[in-house]
């Protein structure tokens, strides 16, 4: 791999054996995929923060890191944490408040923004062919997909070295011959009167290549949903939405046309309440938008609390901040909030019969990690579950 000579003295230890190390990551890395050179990236966003994922192992990686007092050199936001920052959820266990402390001062200390979210574009959304270094597949996907910046889909701990090197290896979704539309995919008008992330989950199980999607104009939250069902249950980092991604930053190669059919995405639906059951009602996974916060108001507004079950909405705290006056009308109605978390990073006070979720990627996350039963159903539908 060719590297500059500032990158050489990097990584020789000149600045530092962390910045030695965090580059030697990037290059051993990017040797192995074939890369032949390193390229700046502009924001760097961490996953793999919170302690119920990376344990004791992952929190004294850090804290060696942190020992030695480097500073990110790019723009860096960090995922989610395992606790409730706003501390008023019944439904986060904040059993771990001290580790998750530890990981983000140790974070913070090297000069990341304590946003706590996985849709960092909300910060500061990417421009068309911007390099990042981003993990956390929803927000990969996002980037990509939508605002037409190049990243891959990194692990936490080499989104960690590009934030403090300043670069990552320019190889994938860094090269516009990388990214190209084999798959077109046109979805049917049934799947439209159902949450959009039912057909991200049939498209990241079935199709491999980059798809290009024929989709009606939908609002921001649905293609959200929609793209992070495709990451979760596939390793799509990349979906070229027709009219949406910006030109020139992907190329097309059609091979192969796909109608898809409300056939073909209904075994998602999952699980529907019984009568008898309790139900964890989730929305925020992704983090929660402006978009269904105002959704959210409007559904919540005639109702006084929860028949059955509970509401959980998950969101970044810059977003709760913002829009305080929706969040106090939610917790009137018992709605439970949580800060800068999310259940697939953390620990459940208890567990739930089943959870009603408008979200693919918590569709798929949740019966693997806390092993519970999981339907798919729009906000409305979520509300009137829980309300009536």
């Amino acid at each position: 791999m060719y590297l500059t000579p500032f990158q050489e003295r990097m990584l020789k230890g000149e600045f530092g054996w962390v910045y030695a190390k965090a580059l030697e990551i990037i290059v051993k890395v990017g040797e192995a995929l074939g890369s032949d050179r390193l390229v700046e990236i502009s924001h760097a966003h961490v996953s793999g923060v919170s302690y119920s994922n990376i344990g004791e192992p992952g929190l004294d990686f850090l804290r060696d890191f942190y020992r030695e007092m480097p500073r990110f050199r790019v723009y860096t936001t960090i995922n989610p944490g395992c606790v409730d920052y706003g501390m008023l959820s019944q439904v986060i266990d904040n059993k771990y408040l001290g580790k998750q402390a530890l990981i983000d001062e140790a974070l913070v200390g090297m000069g990341a923004k304590p946003v706590f979210t996985c849709i960092p574009y909300y910060h500061r959304p990417p421009l068309p062919g911007e390099h990042l270094a981003w993990g956390e597949s929803s927000a990969v996907i996002f980037a990509n997909s939508y605002f037409g910046a190049m990243t891959n889909r990194e692990g936490g701990p080499l989104a960690l070295a590009s934030a403090l090197t300043g670069f990552t290896y320019y190889h994938g979704l860094h090269e516009l011959e990388n990214r190209v539309a084999r798959v077109l995919i046109k979805i049917s008008p049934l799947i439209y009167n159902k949450p959009l992330s039912l057909a991200g989950l049939w498209i990241g199980e079935n199709v491999r290549k980059v798809p290009m999607l024929e989709i009606k104009e939908k609002p921001l939250y649905e293609i959200k949903a929609l793209l992070a069902a495709m990451a979760a249950s596939g390793s799509h980092a990349l979906a070229v939405l027709d009219g949406i991604t910006p030109k020139g930053t992907y190329k097309t190669s059609i091979e192969e046309t796909i109608t898809l059919e409300f056939s073909d995405v209904e075994k998602y639906i999952g699980e529907t309440p019984g009568t008898s059951e309790t139900v964890l009602g989730y929305v925020g996974c992704p983090h929660t938008h402006p978009e269904e916060l105002v959704i959210l108001r409007r559904l919540l507004e005639k109702y006084r609390e929860p028949k059955r079950g509970r509401l959980l909405v998950t969101m970044p705290p810059e977003i709760a901040s913002t829009y305080s006056s929706i969040v106090r009308l939610l917790l009137s109605r018992k709605v439970d909030i949580a800060l800068g978390t999310c259940p697939v990073v953390s620990v459940l006070r208890k567990k739930y019969d089943l959870m009603l979720t408008n979200s693919g990627k918590a569709f798929f996350y949740m019966r693997k990690i806390h092993g519970l039963k999981v339907g798919i159903a729009s906000l409305k539908e979520i509300v009137e579950s829980i309300y009536t």
